[in-house]
């Protein structure tokens, strides 16, 4: 099933990126016909104690609560500081993560992280094997039933084991 699919992704929270068509939108109005046209789908997980890194991350998340309550000039105030490693939770790898003098994630342009999407389900094989590999034959028994995918989309697997985030032994 291939719908316009709109996606908001957590980014080092509490920062929230909303990933949209790329389309240039002319007016407020046109802007929000498209906002309200998709489907909205939620991926992030909370950041918090039990958010799993990366092997070989030392540290987890850490919150410092440092006000919250009622100032000495007697109005309300509430304020945080947070760490976390960086690959950890929902999170964007960014291409130099990966391939030396290639882009950040603040340079990763917001037009590349934008576009129609489809979600390739391989639970049902995922689920019998905890090793399964994701393969081309996945993508083509995809389009087999539902057409090609068209270029620049967002292509997202379900495996189905976000059903056991965050317990890390499953």
């Amino acid at each position: 099933m291939k719908a316009r699919t709109l996606i908001t992704l957590m980014l080092f929270a509490p920062i929230t990126l909303m990933l949209t068509s790329c389309e240039t939108k002319t007016s407020t109005d046109d802007a929000a016909k498209f906002l309200s046209s998709g489907k909205w789908i939620d991926l992030t997980y909370s950041f918090n104690a039990k958010t799993i890194y990366w092997p070989n991350n030392p540290t987890g998340f850490k919150l410092d609560t440092q006000m919250n309550g009622v100032t000495p000039a007697g109005f309300y105030y509430s304020t945080n500081a947070f760490s976390a490693p960086e690959h950890g939770g929902t999170h964007l790898d960014a291409p130099v993560h990966f391939a030396k003098d290639h882009l950040s994630a603040d340079q990763v342009p917001l037009t590349n992280l934008t576009g129609d999407a489809v979600v390739i389900d391989v639970s049902e094989n995922a689920m019998k094997n905890r090793d399964y590999l994701i393969s081309v034959k996945d993508i083509e028994s995809w389009e087999k039933k539902n057409g090609n995918i068209p270029d620049s989309s967002i292509v997202l697997f379900r495996t189905g084991y976000g059903k056991f985030y965050p317990d890390p032994k499953n």
